[in-house]
C-alpha cells in the first residue's frame, strides 16, 4: 500500500506542472471575431509580452509600434495585439491565418478580417487640425485624377508625389485625415493588384463611404477622383444597379469627366443611347486610354 501511494505521488508531482503549463498555454489560445471589444480582449492576457511591430505603414502615427502577445517569443502566438508607439490598441494579428482586425471605430470593436494593414481613421483624425478654409489635400486629389484619369496619358511629377506624401509625415498639415483614407485604399488596391487579386469591396465599399462622408463634411463637396474610385468598388462588389446609379448622378457634377462618361457608357441598358455615348466618346476623347479601350 506504501509503495503504492508513492507511486501515486511522483505522478501527481509530474502532473501538476503540466497541467498548469498547458492551462497558461490554453489562456493564451484566443479565438477573436469581429465584433469582439480589443480591449477585453486583450486583458485576457496574464502577462503581456511587448516587441517591436515591422514597418506595417509610412504615417508618423504607425511609427514605432508594437506587438504584443502573450507568450515571450511571438512566434508562438496564435494572436498578437497592434498597439501604437504609446501602447494604444488598434487591432490584432492573426498569425494562423495571416490576416488583421483593426479597431476601424475607435470605439474598440473590431472590424472585419483582412489581409491588408489599415492605419485607422482615429488614429490621425483625433490629433488632426481640420479647417475647411485649408484646401492644398482637395487640390492634390484633383491634381492626382488630371494627371492618371482624366489626362490622355499618366503624367506624374516628383513635385505632386512629395505634396501627397508628406502629409503621411507632416502632422502640422491640416486635414491629413482625408489623406490617410485616400492613402488605405490606394495601398489595398495595389496590394491586391500586385498579388493577382481584385481589392475586396467589403473594405473598399466602406472606405469610399468614410472619405466621402469626410470630404462633404469638410468641403461640402465630394473630389470626382473619389466619385470613381466609389463606382468601381460597387462595380467590384457586383453591385451593378447601384453603380449605375451612382455614375449618373457624379455626371451631373462632373459632366466632362472621361473615366465617368466611359463607365456611364459600359453600364448604359438602351441600345441606341449606348451607341450614341459611344460615337460621342469616340468623336471627342479618341486618344484617352480608356476610350481607346472601347
Amino acid at each position: 500500500m506504501e509503495r503504492k501511494q508513492t507511486t501515486i505521488n511522483t505522478i501527481m508531482k509530474y502532473l501538476f506542472p503540466l497541467l498548469f503549463i498547458a492551462s497558461t498555454f490554453a489562456s493564451f489560445s484566443q479565438t477573436i471575431k469581429e465584433g469582439d471589444n480589443l480591449q477585453v480582449e486583450f486583458d485576457k492576457i496574464t502577462t503581456p509580452f511587448y516587441f517591436d511591430a515591422p514597418h506595417f505603414t509610412s504615417w508618423e502615427e504607425g511609427t514605432n509600434m508594437l506587438l504584443i502577445g502573450g507568450q515571450p517569443n511571438p512566434n508562438d502566438c496564435d494572436v498578437l495585439f497592434i498597439a501604437l508607439e504609446d501602447t494604444t490598441l488598434i487591432g490584432i494579428y492573426n498569425s494562423n491565418e495571416a490576416t488583421f482586425m483593426f479597431d476601424i471605430e475607435g470605439t474598440s470593436l473590431l472590424s472585419k478580417t483582412t489581409p491588408y494593414f489599415l492605419l485607422p481613421l482615429w488614429t490621425v483624425k483625433t490629433n488632426a487640425t481640420i479647417d475647411s478654409d485649408d484646401k492644398r489635400i482637395l487640390s492634390i486629389l484633383n491634381e492626382l485624377y488630371e494627371k492618371t484619369l482624366q489626362a490622355n496619358d499618366f503624367e506624374l511629377d516628383a513635385s505632386m508625389i512629395k505634396a501627397y506624401h508628406e502629409y503621411q509625415k507632416n502632422t502640422e498639415l491640416p486635414n491629413r485625415h482625408i489623406a490617410l483614407l485616400f492613402d488605405n485604399y490606394q495601398t489595398i488596391v495595389t496590394q491586391a493588384a500586385a498579388g493577382g487579386e481584385q481589392a475586396p469591396p467589403d473594405i473598399c465599399i466602406p472606405l469610399m463611404k468614410s472619405l466621402s462622408g469626410e470630404c462633404l463634411s469638410l468641403y461640402k463637396s465630394i473630389p470626382v477622383i473619389v466619385c470613381i474610385y466609389m463606382g468601381e468598388a460597387l462595380l467590384n462588389a457586383g453591385m451593378t444597379d447601384l453603380a449605375r446609379d451612382h455614375f449618373k448622378m457624379s455626371l451631373e457634377f462632373y459632366p466632362n469627366s472621361i473615366p465617368l462618361l466611359v463607365y456611364n457608357y459600359k453600364l448604359e441598358k438602351d441600345k441606341n443611347s449606348k451607341d450614341q455615348q459611344l460615337k460621342k466618346l469616340k468623336k471627342k476623347y479618341g486618344k484617352h486610354w480608356m476610350v481607346m479601350d472601347l
